[in-house]
Order: structure tokens, then C-alpha cells, then sequence
């Protein structure tokens, strides 16, 4: 028997909100086949459904980290900033959780050249400040500052991640279109008032509750930690064939 089916994880999904769609007014007809029931003028997800998608992106991201892969973490709004973070830093992968900087992977050469700015400018603050007008080093702090919000979070991201988790789809459209165009496959959170289209792996949820964000991130999360443990445990193993 498949663990969907599991009745401690099915208590869990609903009561952190997880199934806790829109509006039925309001709901995406592409989300209709993961929506169970209309409960007080309310869209109710599918458990099985999300379940079992959850446990599709588990598995892959899981792929991804023991070859190699990277995966960035998106999530732009205010109330779960500090849950991107968390789990990004968490499996040590880059993350953009306060705007999404146009271009950033379609136009990646601008993109590293704002990188290589903010590392010079830390590199020379020192030997440069001394000579510098106080008006002078603050229009420096304030580009610093600004590329920092913008790019700091994945200054170490030196190639194009091979895959993208993003929370709401909705909100998130110009990453969802960019990652199409630069072939990047994406996880996306899409909760009932949204379109699943362009995303590669699903995950059908509430996309506003920061329960049901944490719950899912942590999953996400683990199977990216079992990944690297595992490719950790390989590139021991195949250290001490090469001593033997």
C-alpha cells in the first residue's frame, strides 16, 4: 500500500491548512481534478492528490541533489521571506525572497556582473574608505545595500540552478515564464486561484497559510539533505577505492 494513504500524514496536511483553497469563485478551472469538495463556498484540495504530487517533488529534488544539482528557493511575499531563508540556508542552496530581480536568469551575464560589484566593493572597503567624503562612502553604502537585497542571497550560485521551488505560482509569473525560456525545471506551491501551467511539478496547496508553506518546505527540504547525504557517503566511498 502506497504511504498517501497513511493516516497520520493526511491528519497533518489538514491541520496545517494545507487542502484550504480559495473561494470557489475565484478558482483556476485547471485546478479543478484537485479539488475534492466545495466546502462553504470554499475549494477543498484533494488530500490524495496533494499527497501524492508532494511525494513526486520529494523524490526528484532528492535526484537533483545527489547529482549535483542546484535548486533556488523563490518566495517573494512579506510573511514567508524569513520561512525562504530558513530552508534555503538550511540545504545551503541560493534563495530570492524579497523581489525577484527581472532577468535574473535570462540575462545571467548581468546579472554576475552585479555580484562581481558587491564583491569588490567589500574587497576594497578598507584601502578605499580612508580617502573617501562621508557623502561619497554613503552613495557606496546605498549601491551596496541595494545589490545586497537584490543578488547577496545567491552571490555562490555560479551556474543556472537545475531546479526552482517557488511559492505561489501566481505572484511568482515573471520567475515561472523566465525559468520556461532558460529550460529550468520548477516545483511550484499552486493553490485553486491559480494556473499549474509551465510548472513541472505541482504541488497542489495553500499557497498563503505559513503552516501549510513551512510543512511543505520541511519535506522539501529533508529529501534535498537525504540527496546530499547521500552523494557525501558516495564521494567518501570512491576517496578510499582511490587510496586502496
Amino acid at each position: 500500500m502506497l504511504d498517501i494513504y497513511n493516516k497520520k500524514k493526511l491528519k497533518k496536511i489538514f491541520k496545517k491548512k494545507i487542502l484550504l483553497g480559495h473561494k470557489s469563485s475565484n478558482r483556476n478551472p485547471k485546478m479543478s481534478k484537485y479539488i475534492l469538495l466545495k466546502y462553504n463556498n470554499i475549494d477543498i484540495l484533494n488530500p490524495f492528490k496533494v499527497i501524492n504530487k508532494l511525494k513526486k517533488a520529494e523524490l526528484i529534488l532528492k535526484k537533483c541533489a545527489y547529482i549535483g544539482g542546484i535548486i533556488l528557493f523563490v518566495g517573494t511575499k512579506k510573511q514567508i521571506s524569513y520561512l525562504i531563508e530558513k530552508y534555503a540556508k538550511k540545504v545551503n542552496m541560493p534563495f530570492i525572497n524579497y523581489k525577484w530581480p527581472a532577468g535574473l536568469l535570462t540575462n545571467i551575464k548581468v546579472t554576475r556582473l552585479s555580484i562581481k560589484k558587491k564583491l569588490k566593493i567589500e574587497k576594497n572597503k578598507k584601502n578605499i574608505y580612508k580617502f573617501l567624503s562621508k557623502k561619497e562612502k554613503n552613495i557606496i553604502e546605498r549601491k551596496y545595500k541595494k545589490i545586497c537585497i537584490k543578488f547577496g542571497s545567491i552571490e555562490n550560485m555560479n551556474r543556472l540552478p537545475l531546479f526552482i521551488i517557488i511559492v505561489d505560482v501566481k505572484k511568482e509569473y515573471i520567475v515561472v515564464n523566465e525559468a520556461k525560456k532558460t529550460s529550468i525545471y520548477t516545483i511550484g506551491i499552486v493553490d485553486t486561484d491559480s494556473s499549474p501551467d509551465n510548472i513541472d511539478y505541482i504541488i497542489p496547496a495553500n499557497d498563503d497559510s505559513s503552516k501549510s508553506i513551512k510543512y511543505i518546505l520541511n519535506k522539501l527540504t529533508n529529501s534535498i539533505i537525504e540527496g546530499l547525504n547521500k552523494r557525501e557517503k558516495k564521494k567518501k566511498l570512491s576517496e578510499k577505492i582511490r587510496k586502496k
